[in-house]
């Protein structure tokens, strides 16, 4: 193989230089120039793969670290959720208790953590993935559990309401300040001297004394009543009050009262030996004894 020669010129004014390399030698100089080549492209690939993966570890660290931040103050707060809800079910048994509720079913409201195994078992999936699962299980159970004594307290409180309604619409108290002249049964008539049922009882006291409405309802009847003189009739559902020999009337027929409302003033229309409120509480049509029906023994003022 024939011999190469290279000239070497300087940039500037300078002597020419000749070099001569045997065919053979430059093809081994030319092969290391290529290897070195190579061998430098590689560790240069090499290194930016490394570091590239060095940056992607760390970038990965850095969100694995705020992840676990993340979910641990979830954990936090779920564990302060649940807590709440133990104090509200202890709230809400005492409420049904109260209420005379039968308490529900313990199951209703567990909120543990639950599936048969967590998938922090599972060996190819992380542990921070496992985590998360096992907040949202628990999450999701306390959903359940908040549901639960939601749907407890409205069922109390509906229960309460009606309860409420009960109370407000039964006879409670004296429908007018004064003393017991007549109680309720049989007596004899002041005006034909024969034994008669008395219905009701009568309470005297000052002509044009307020009379008042003892539960909540709505006026039947208003005007003159045979010898009741001037009535007023009150239904309240289940019971019915009426309020005889009245001065003056306040009310119309179809008027909605409340307890204590006033409805009349005492006198003595109709047939009667003085003025006085002749009082009757009736329960399905039935009269009872007014008496059983007032506590506080006080009127409204």
């Amino acid at each position: 193989m024939g011999k190469y020669s290279f000239q070497i010129v300087p940039p500037h004014s300078g002597k020419v230089r000749q070099l001569r390399i045997e065919g053979s030698r430059l093809r081994w100089v030319l092969l290391a120039v290529g290897a070195l080549i190579l061998i430098n492209l590689a560790i240069f690939g090499f290194n930016f793969l490394f570091m590239g993966k060095v940056i992607q570890n760390q970038s990965s660290n850095k969100y694995n670290t705020e992840l676990s931040e993340n979910l641990d103050r979830m954990s936090q707060r779920a564990d302060s959720l649940a807590y709440i809800i133990s104090k509200l079910h202890s709230v809400n048994s005492d409420i049904r208790d109260f209420a005379d509720l039968p308490q529900l079913d313990a199951s209703d409201f567990s909120y543990g953590i639950g599936g048969p195994e967590l998938d922090i078992l599972d060996p190819h999936k992380p542990i921070i993935y496992a985590r998360a699962k096992e907040i949202d299980r628990k999450l999701d159970s306390l959903i359940v559990a908040a549901r639960a004594e939601n749907k407890s307290i409205e069922a109390a409180k509906e229960h309460f309401v009606k309860r409420s309604s009960v109370f407000d619409h039964t006879p409670s108290i004296w429908p007018m300040r004064g003393y017991v002249s007549s109680g309720f049964g049989k007596r004899l008539d002041p005006f034909t001297g024969l034994w008669k049922m008395h219905e009701g009882i009568d309470i005297c006291a000052r002509k044009g004394t307020p009379i008042r409405a003892t539960a909540d309802g709505k006026v039947r009847f208003s005007g003159w009543y045979h010898g009741y003189g001037k009535t007023v009739k009150i239904n309240h559902s289940y019971y019915e009050t009426h309020y005889a020999h009245l001065e003056d009337i306040k009310v119309r027929p179809g008027q909605s009262v409340k307890r204590g409302d006033i409805i009349g003033t005492c006198g003595n229309s109709g047939n009667t030996t003085g003025v006085h409120l002749h009082y009757e509480v009736r329960v399905s049509g039935r009269p009872v004894d007014p008496k059983t029906y007032i506590t506080p023994e006080v009127v409204v003022d």
